[in-house]
């Protein structure tokens, strides 16, 4: 994958957390509006909604850098691969939070609540994220590979 490709797709990605974000502080808002027993999903929501604005703005706000030295880039992708499995620790820990509230609680209680959305913050955080990780490993890989050969001005019109 090159690099413009990789940060183009960085972006588009982007786009997907904040929209999720988005999403998420629309509907803790919509809940905070009226009396519902779902009102338990606001601060999840909320939380990890405004986790997933910071990082959209974040990554859409950075912009691409020139050809760094290769191995510039590969450590810092190296980097960006490790981070991965730390996002992937909390999100099983609070997927698993979400599932463990709504199996002790009864439905229409704050507590379920805040497990749906605990549940639903962490599965659209799991989705994204090994998406973007397959991306990073991609890019990488292209990183580690040894380029072709590019023809030279003496061999730019050979045939063989």
């Amino acid at each position: 994958m090159t690099p413009d490709r990789y940060f183009a797709e960085e972006r588009r990605g982007a786009v997907f957390f904040l929209a999720a974000g988005v999403v998420a502080a629309a509907l803790s808002l919509s809940l905070a509006a009226r009396p519902t027993p779902y009102r338990g999903m606001i601060p999840p929501l909320a939380l990890l909604g405004l986790v997933e604005v910071v990082v959209g703005a974040v990554v859409l706000r950075r912009t691409p850098r020139p050809a760094q030295e290769l191995e510039r880039e590969r450590a810092r992708m190296r980097r960006v691969i490790a981070s991965f499995r730390i996002y992937k620790v909390a999100e099983t820990v609070v997927l698993t939070a979400g599932l463990t509230l709504m199996m002790l609680f009864p439905r229409h209680t704050v507590l379920y609540a805040s497990g749906l959305g605990c549940l639903v913050q962490a599965s659209v955080l799991v989705v994204l994220d090994r998406v973007a990780e397959r991306r990073a490993r991609e890019y990488a890989a292209g990183l580690d590979a040894p380029s072709p050969p590019r023809p030279g001005p003496d061999r730019a019109g050979a045939r063989d």
